[in-house]
């Protein structure tokens, strides 16, 4: 009797810690996603929330109305990104194409390319894409830095910037 008590003891030890390891990797914080393979030309992905921070009155009167509010964008880069010149150490210089898709306010969507191809490059520390490439009038533009931290958006007209704000990755 002492052997089967011991070991459904045994059992139930092993159970409990079994579910407190779980609990605890669950509760782990994830780390924001890295941008850095890119450096390696290989894929990665990037999903961040966008908050509409700043807005011009030219930027028109849905956006002006959507201040603090928040949309997400996703950014798939494909392996093989090009390093053409620069300092391979620190990555600056690589280039690429990526797609991108999300759930862009209206006025911010339609100045991005209807395909859903950006541009990027990469210079010091941080991705920089072109959300309409070849345009140089209404174009969105996202910096997202290598490390997944705080990044930033923004909307371009002749005018400058007459929207934008911070991104956040979402884990």
């Amino acid at each position: 009797m002492t052997n089967s008590r011991s070991t459904r003891d045994s059992v139930r030890c092993a159970a409990t810690v079994a579910v407190a390891a779980a609990l605890a990797l669950a509760c782990t914080p994830k780390l924001a996603p890295s941008l850095a393979g890119l450096c390696a030309a290989t894929p990665a992905t990037a999903h961040v929330s966008a908050t509409i921070d700043s807005v011009r009155p030219t930027a028109g009167a849905a956006l002006v109305a959507a201040k603090g509010s928040h949309f997400e964008m996703t950014f798939e880069f494909p392996a093989g990104a090009t390093v053409t010149s620069g300092d391979a150490a620190n990555c600056t210089g690589a280039h690429g194409t990526a797609a991108f898709s999300g759930t862009l306010p209206d006025r911010i969507r339609l100045a991005t390319a209807s395909s859903g191809q950006a541009t990027w490059r990469i210079e010091g520390d941080t991705v920089l894409l072109d959300l309409n490439p070849g345009t140089r009038d209404n174009n969105v533009f996202v910096v997202l830095p290598l490390d997944g931290s705080k990044g930033h958006w923004g909307l371009s007209t002749f005018a400058g910037e007459v929207a934008g704000g911070n991104t956040t990755a979402i884990r």
